[in-house]
């Protein structure tokens, strides 16, 4: 079976894991009221904030101060 994770780390090469920082999923995650794909935050952990190749934007981190993840939900969702 294909690991598709890691297919994703292989194609983006070395991670810089600016954030790590696992209080701040745990934080977002309370205040959504929802568990986000446990895929989905190792590669945003692994590489946000970050363009890809002018199609993948992960532009944002839960510990980052000036890219807050939180922040750009709440700033892009309806109430």
């Amino acid at each position: 079976m294909t690991d598709y994770l890691q297919a994703v780390f292989d194609m983006l090469g070395p991670a810089e894991s600016r954030y790590p920082d696992p209080a701040a999923w745990l934080r977002l995650e309370q205040e959504l009221g929802r568990e986000l794909p446990t895929d989905y935050k190792a590669i945003v952990d692994a590489y946000a904030p970050v363009q890809l190749n002018g199609h993948l934007y992960l532009s944002s981190h839960p510990a980052c101060s000036w890219r807050e993840l939180g922040e750009e939900i709440r700033s892009t969702s309806k109430v």
